[in-house]
């Protein structure tokens, strides 16, 4: 999992920031405001303040996820938190207008929770990709199996097998014993 979690860049750090206060005032203030005027004063309804509770759960995991930068895992929770939440807030916007700015902003974390998930989507795919480039351009040996190298770049030139460099000593020697042995066959 560690490999698919990349270092944060100052963009994905203003996301995340944007999904915060987002949730802040939405989902915690607005969003607690309301579960508790519906548990205290308006029993009827309570249902909707448990819509609320839990999809401000699922959202604030979301948030969690996205700041340990799981961003695969994080979307999932934040679709369903959203859809709970702006249904749930739909019925208070439909009976009050002016819920709207309370609500609302809370489509800026699907919204961010979407980008993160696109983002970190790119940067998985595009190491995969890389990868494969890697893999596929990388020299190879030879199938003969004597240890050359075979490079097929264009702009590179072959490796070619060193021979091994004999030092003056041995060939000196080796000079004088094959002297001895055609002196020795002339005779």
């Amino acid at each position: 999992m560690n490999k698919l979690r990349y270092d944060d860049w100052a963009f994905t750090i203003i996301l995340k920031i944007v999904a915060t206060a987002a949730f802040l005032w939405s989902g915690f203030f607005w969003s607690g405001v309301t579960i508790l005027n519906f548990y205290m004063f308006n029993t009827d309804e309570s249902y909707r303040a448990t819509g609320f509770l839990v999809a401000s759960i699922f959202i604030l995991i979301s948030i969690v996820l996205m700041f340990l930068r799981m961003y695969i895992i994080q979307l999932p929770f934040c679709v369903v938190g959203s859809a709970i939440y702006l249904v749930q807030a739909g019925q208070l916007i439909d009976k009050i207008e002016s819920y709207t700015m309370r609500y609302i902003p809370e489509l800026a974390i699907l919204v961010v929770s979407i980008i993160l998930f696109i983002l970190h989507l790119a940067r998985v795919i595009s190491k995969a990709l890389d990868e494969r480039v890697r893999f596929n351009t990388s020299p190879t040996e030879s199938i003969i199996g004597d240890g050359i190298t075979v490079n097929y770049h264009e702009d590179e030139k072959p490796e070619k097998p060193k021979k091994e460099k004999k030092s003056r000593k041995k060939k000196s020697r080796s000079s004088e014993a094959e002297a001895e042995n055609n002196s020795g066959i002339q005779e």
